[in-house]
């Protein structure tokens, strides 16, 4: 099961309806997450430089 990703107004967001642009998938187990969040997997894929409360934000809406 992978999650899309995009950025929205400079956030980066899940991304259920396709939005236009740049995206990333990213699975659902948590090392997956914590192993993009050190590497800045997200920030390179999306051209944007991810807040850390983006991946609190992201961890809480989708890992829990």
């Amino acid at each position: 099961d992978l999650h899309r990703l995009a950025v929205v107004d400079g956030q980066i967001v899940v991304d259920p309806r396709r939005i236009t642009g740049r995206s990333a998938y990213l699975c659902r187990d948590r090392n997956c997450w914590e192993l993009a969040e050190k590497r800045r997997a997200l920030d390179r894929a999306l051209g944007v430089r991810a807040a850390a409360g983006d991946w609190e934000r992201l961890h809480q809406g989708i890992l829990i």
